[in-house]
């Protein structure tokens, strides 16, 4: 420092402000000026560098104002001349789990773990929560599950510790040990709502749904805000066929934008069961407009919304749906047939009326299909508004002979492909009711099984391409 101070004495002397040649200019003092400072500065930290190192204490006030750099300085210093120092290696862990350094904040908690001289200062709980903490940070979940599974034997009677097991074996999809651990921490601590709520929810994803609900209910009387919960809740008493207080549930977990367009699907899925199609529909549409263009969860809103508006019979607003869906994913799922089977109805005006017709239509149509086909009907009955069977007698065979030759007819008008099962089932109905002859017609397709077992048999089968021209001539 004398050098320094020297220095500056000798440049700032009187008789060096010569007018000829050393004349020092306000740039030079800047110049020296910041030598000046660059020099104490280093001065400085090379001091505190070989000062010895701070107490714990000291250090520990500086992790307290922020200064986590400092005290890593600080702690290494330490940890140089004593290297099994337990404080020390759990505050650089500290220092480093801060400022989100993960990698080096484990390294140092796990010399913690092997060199295992616990303290009030450095308690092992303490130590392996910080430690799993990190890991779940880097999304080393079997290693934070490991630290956890642990932390259940040093401290059997702490909830929390049964409760992050169990969590993360609900999220790698082991629900029955996720469901033992859960079920301990609501044991140990019944007022903890997501406790409740995890665990309703292990018990949804392995079908549990009556322990569901009991959870779940559980979970929202604890904590009504929690959104998460209601929803849970919603699907489970859907599965229950609770449609009401599915919708009730579902009401309060709309709130949350998060979960806003799952639950908007499931409202739709549950008013699909009441049968409400209309409002299925808009509840859908609705949940259009909240996700992201071609995503999973649009593409399913598209198709759902298409799915309800078929079982209404809507079919302009089904096909727009089934077109947009087939334009951004040609292959997803059963689109392109359900296009293919509904060809005839894009293009024919009296298919179209035949499918969305209402129920007195559809039978006054039938029965003119039945008529135009020269039978005479003995018996109709009309299934769901979606197929009609008919015990019908050959009108020109009761002309030619004095016995009655009959036939069972049926007709559905939904796209569902018709399997050996259905036909089988109908040629069991031809027996029981004295029918010698079948007729089943079909908007839909028919499975090559089906085909080859009323191929043996006295059973005419009419698809979706051969019922065309019966259905213009039943509606002309």
């Amino acid at each position: 420092m004398p050098g320094i101070i020297g220095l500056l004495k000798l440049v700032v002397r009187p008789d060096n402000f010569s007018s000829t040649c050393h004349c020092v200019t306000l740039t030079s003092y800047i110049i020296l000026g910041a030598l000046a400072l660059f020099i104490l500065v280093g001065a400085y930290y090379f001091v505190i560098s070989l000062a010895g190192p701070k107490k714990i204490e000291e250090i520990e006030n500086l992790i307290s104002r922020g200064k986590y750099k400092d005290a890593v300085v600080l702690l290494n210093r330490l940890l140089e001349k004593d290297d099994r120092n337990m404080k020390a290696l759990y505050l650089l862990g500290l220092c480093h789990q801060k400022t989100g350094d993960y990698s080096n904040a484990i390294l140092n908690y796990r010399r913690c773990v092997k060199i295992g001289k616990y303290s009030s200062e450095t308690p092992e709980p303490e130590v392996r929560k910080r430690l799993a903490d990190c890991q779940l940070s880097i999304g080393n979940y079997t290693e934070a599950k490991n630290e956890y599974l642990i932390l259940t034997q040093v401290e059997p009677d702490n909830y929390e510790n049964y409760y992050e097991v169990g969590k993360l074996f609900q999220r790698g999809g082991l629900q029955p040990k996720a469901i033992k651990f859960l079920t301990q921490s609501t044991r140990l601590n019944p007022a903890h709502a997501d406790s409740w709520t995890a665990l309703g929810q292990a018990h949804f994803q392995m079908n549990n749904y009556h322990e569901a609900r009991n959870a779940l209910q559980t979970a929202t009387q604890l904590s009504p805000s929690d959104a998460n919960a209601h929803y849970y809740l919603g699907l489970t008493l859907r599965f229950l066929q609770d449609g009401e207080g599915a919708l009730k549930a579902l009401d309060k977990a709309i709130k949350d934008d998060d979960l806003k367009p799952r639950v908007l699907l499931t409202r739709g899925l549950v008013m699909m069961d009441q049968k409400s199609y209309i409002q299925a529909v808009a509840e859908f549409q609705k949940g259009l407009k909240l996700v992201e263009k071609k995503s999973d969860m649009y593409l399913q809103f598209h198709y759902m919304a298409a799915a309800a508006a078929e079982l209404n019979r809507d079919m302009h607003t089904a096909i727009e749906h089934w077109e947009t869906l087939h334009s951004m994913r040609p292959d997803y799922r059963d689109v392109a047939q359900k296009l293919k089977q509904y060809s005839d109805f894009r293009t024919d005006d009296s298919i179209k009326d035949f499918m969305i017709a209402s129920g007195a239509q559809f039978e006054a149509v039938v029965r003119k299909i039945i008529e135009n086909m020269g039978f005479s009907i003995n018996q109709l009955n009309i299934q769901r508004d979606v197929a009609i069977t008919a015990l019908v007698s050959e009108t020109d065979a009761m002309k030619r002979a004095n016995r009655r030759f009959y036939a069972l007819f049926q007709l559905q008008r939904d796209l569902n492909t018709v399997s050996e099962n259905q036909i089988r089932e109908f040629h069991e109905q031809m027996k029981e009711r004295g029918a010698q002859r079948g007729v089943f017609m079909t908007v839909g397709e028919i499975a090559p099984a089906a085909i080859e077992f009323a191929g043996n048999r006295p059973i005419e089968l009419f698809d979706s391409a051969s019922i065309v021209e019966h259905v213009r001539g039943a509606m002309s």
